[in-house]
């Protein structure tokens, strides 16, 4: 294993719960949550990170906007309508036993 590889691994290891967590607090769905800090990590490899703080902070910050992006992406909206619809549908078919 190369020199870069263990130090991803390390920061992986040292900072993937903490991530995870941040983003499971707003899409409350952990697959959601994982595919964001995939993400956050892979688009974490791609820059030339430069040491103004800590590495925590700027990978919490990547999380969080991604996070957010999520959040206002056509792929949770579409979820959301579907569960709502769902539950129209579950609702009204409750009710028309009821009678």
């Amino acid at each position: 294993m190369t020199k870069i590889n263990r130090e991803i691994e390390f920061i992986f290891d040292e900072h993937a719960e903490h991530l995870l967590q941040l983003a499971y607090f707003y899409t409350k769905d952990r697959y959601s949550a994982e595919d964001i800090v995939q993400e956050v990590f892979i688009k974490f490899m791609d820059i030339n990170y430069e040491e103004r703080g800590t590495l925590r902070a700027f990978l919490s910050r990547m999380t969080i906007n991604k996070s957010k992006d999520y959040l206002k992406s056509w792929t949770y909206k579409k979820i959301q309508l579907k569960e709502k619809w769902s539950f129209v549908k579950a609702k009204k078919k409750k009710d028309l036993y009821a009678h």
